[in-house]
């Protein structure tokens, strides 16, 4: 269990460009009717803690690893329920891994509950979903999404193929990658390591970036992020382990997020995919984002 602080909050935004106003210590209060009471966590921050919680379970042996340890795709399927507050106390429950065959060949995974709880009250559900290691790469975006060759002289915060994907420039760095991992109580040197000339990026620094790109494309199409603020509903992320083992400090990555979708039967939620080149013609990672307006939130909850 550990205890999450404002710090803990400023070391996640600050690292990973997020100038969303929900973490915002000062700025919260700017978002008519926040319903959160003040700042609240990053939902990649605590992917972050999910990965890294889980990469020490594997370590001390808590749950299994595969036989098989060189699945090179990485997965997460995350479902937002709750959120963290500063003084919040979070906590994994993680499941049993299970091994099958499937279409992308062997698939490893654990199912998995993030629980957050206030002093003296019972734990609250925050994320629920699974983490998962393929053999191959499974395909979760749609769309005809611009090759590595194409974007790879286009500038910054473009748009293309008529505004239908923008594109966003991010750098790894690794002093950011560190405050992430400090952001997610995670022991730096488990993954950077200079004296031992270790540079592991955990995969949802790069995928955290994610947060900054989907806020950019917003700006650039006119949306109001304080008016009408979007909240995260889910996640489907998958990532490249092989690249991202290659990647060192000032590697740029190319992240490209559709326009915002619908979703069929569903008129509250809203969608994008988006994709990220970083050294190699084939995607670092892909992901499948559903957001929802605060106002449907709101009304949601006012109707119950």
């Amino acid at each position: 269990m550990h205890q999450l602080s404002q710090l803990h909050i400023e070391a996640a935004r600050n690292s990973s460009d997020d100038f969303n106003l929900f973490h915002d210590k000062n700025r919260w209060r700017m978002v008519p009717n926040n319903p959160f009471g003040g700042p609240i966590a990053l939902g990649f921050q605590l992917g972050c803690y999910i990965e890294t919680q889980i990469d020490a379970m594997r370590s001390n042996a808590q749950i299994e690893n595969s036989r098989r340890t060189s699945f090179p795709f990485s997965a997460y399927e995350l479902s937002f329920a709750g959120t963290v507050c500063p003084n919040d106390i979070i906590s994994l429950n993680v499941k049993p891994t299970k091994t099958k065959q499937t279409n992308e060949g062997l698939v490893q995974s654990n199912r998995l509950l993030l629980m957050s709880k206030k002093d003296n009250q019972r734990n609250k559900p925050v994320i629920i979903g699974s983490k998962k290691e393929y053999e191959k790469m499974p395909h979760i975006i749609e769309g005809d999404f611009p090759s590595f060759t194409d974007i790879k002289t286009v500038d910054d915060r473009s748009f293309i193929a008529n505004s239908q994907y923008f594109l966003k420039h991010k750098y790894m760095i690794v002093g950011n990658a560190k405050n992430f991992l400090t952001s997610a109580f995670a022991e730096q040197s488990d993954y950077i390591d200079e004296f031992e000339d270790k540079v592991n990026f955990p995969e949802m620094y790069p995928l955290g970036l994610l947060s900054s790109a989907l806020l950019e494309r917003a700006k650039a199409d006119e949306y109001d992020l304080r008016k009408n603020p979007m909240i995260f509903v889910s996640h489907q992320l998958i990532i490249n382990k092989s690249q991202l083992a290659k990647l060192r400090s000032n590697d740029r990555l190319d992240i490209l997020v559709s326009e915002q979708l619908p979703i069929a039967n569903n008129e509250q939620k809203k969608l994008h995919y988006c994709l990220a080149y970083a050294n190699d013609k084939s995607p670092l990672f892909q992901a499948r984002v559903e957001l929802m307006p605060l106002k449907s939130l709101l009304d949601n909850q006012a109707r119950n």
